[in-house]
């Protein structure tokens, strides 16, 4: 069998190894998913929308490290909700189709979908610009809320630009999703009023081991909605980090649960 991307058919055929390290670890990264002509046609269109040339309203254009009414100008992460919303002609692009079929190979039993989508921008010289330690779970309504039993989420990354150390690629801890348990989150700015994000303590002391994950242009990082996650500052003066995201979902519905739509 041929593994990695096939460009006949737009598949990404995954090694046991890439599936297992998934599981294992709660994420792993797929080099070479996209090719060097379709990253760039997803980059034009990542660049009109930091460019304010396609509009997005409200809170869904903001700063994830800053507080809301932070000027734009003064932002450090840049961040773009629902770029498939406001923008429909960018709706079932490659990377999109793509990871619909990877997606299937890492959760082979499970009919999920995509919930949301997002752009995102580590500016240059950036070194504020930090995504701090989270679970994704952490900003997400429990299962319990959305009246299910259980959610499986996958996220999909693609490296816009080269991902290192220096620009901040992710950087997470393994097997921390593997007891689907969510750690206490603070908020940090004070308030989700205040601004977006929040945080969690990662202690090495008590047996957290921080792996980086790299990832080169074209390339894909897939994390788990559990694991612990996020990333440090841009330290490249010359150099941006940006980020496209599918989010893909499944929800297990308990037997007297009404169908949800994602």
């Amino acid at each position: 069998m041929m593994y990695g991307r096939s460009y006949e058919t737009e598949d990404y055929v995954l090694t046991e190894e890439q599936i297992r390290s998934f599981h294992d670890e709660g994420c792993v990264t797929l080099p070479d998913v996209l090719t060097e002509h379709e990253v760039s046609e997803i980059e034009k269109v990542f660049e009109n929308f930091l460019n304010r040339e396609i509009h997005v309203p409200g809170k869904d254009f903001c700063d994830m490290s800053k507080p809301f009414g932070t000027p734009f100008e003064s932002w450090s992460i840049v961040n773009c909700m629902l770029p498939t919303r406001y923008h429909p002609p960018f709706q079932n692009n490659i990377f999109e189709r793509i990871t619909s079929k990877i997606v299937k190979q890492i959760h082979p039993n499970l009919d999920m979908v995509k919930d949301y989508d997002q752009l995102l921008n580590k500016r240059p010289g950036k070194s504020d610009a930090v995504f701090a330690w989270h679970q994704d779970m952490g900003y997400w309504p429990a299962p319990e809320v959305l009246g299910v039993k259980e959610t499986n989420t996958c996220t999909f990354s693609l490296a816009i630009d080269d991902s290192t150390e220096e620009n901040g690629c992710l950087r997470y801890v393994p097997g921390s999703q593997i007891s689907r348990t969510l750690r206490q989150h603070t908020p940090l700015s004070g308030s989700r009023d205040e601004g977006h994000a929040l945080k969690l303590e990662v202690d090495e002391s008590k047996g957290d081991m921080i792996k980086l994950a790299p990832c080169k242009r074209g390339g894909v990082t897939v994390h788990d909605e559990w694991v612990v996650h996020g990333s440090s500052g841009n330290m490249c003066k010359d150099r941006q980090r940006r980020t496209c995201k599918f989010a893909i979902l499944y929800l297990i519905k308990c037997h007297c649960c009404h169908e949800l739509s994602s």
